[in-house]
């Protein structure tokens, strides 16, 4: 995340300085522009480019984050399941049928060389589908996807879960050689 906010600052400072260039060149051709004026110029549109940048970052991230939570709810006839969750999400995250496959493999905890051998391919294979998995998906690592798949699964199983009513302890356990009135 650090890399993105020092990204983002060199690029409002290139901005800063193409505006203030542009400004002295075409608005103040003929005057002399010391140091004040272009050090002002210069900390204005810094100010100005690198709020703009900001506010669009808000509303790319709220837009982005409203996207993620208006998806489409899990079907009521669908499985509560490491697969239904993966195909679910492959469309969305642009995987191919292959690297849906070495998911669906990894999230159910077989290593890298069992999903090789599976699936009929080399190492070297499955390991470069897996890191174009958490390219696409934004995740990290395997330990990542799998958390995330058992965190929908669990959602999942929420979702399709009716309300029970509450039960006493008493009623659901039996209680053996104790006095029914005394407790």
């Amino acid at each position: 995340m650090s890399k993105f906010w020092i990204t983002s600052g060199c690029l409002v400072s290139c901005v800063a300085a193409l505006k203030t260039f542009l400004t002295i060149q075409l608005v103040l051709p003929g005057s002399e522009a010391d140091f004040a004026l272009i050090s002002g110029l210069f900390a204005l549109f810094f100010a100005l480019t690198a709020a703009v940048m900001y506010v669009g970052y808000i509303q790319l991230r709220k837009h982005l984050e409203s996207q993620q939570n208006d998806s489409v709810p899990f079907a009521t006839d669908e499985p509560a399941a490491k697969e239904t969750v993966i195909l679910r999400h492959a469309a969305k995250w642009g995987l191919s049928q292959a690297e849906a496959d070495v998911a669906i493999f990894v999230v159910k905890g077989f290593s890298n060389s069992e999903v090789a051998e599976m699936r009929g391919c080399a190492i070297t294979t499955v390991k470069s589908q897996l890191g174009r998995i958490y390219q696409k998906t934004g995740l990290g690592s395997r330990y990542q996807l799998i958390a995330f798949v058992t965190d929908e699964v669990c959602s999942m199983a929420q979702d399709a879960e009716p309300v029970k009513a509450r039960r006493n302890t008493r009623d659901a356990l039996s209680v053996v050689g104790r006095n029914s009135s005394a407790a």
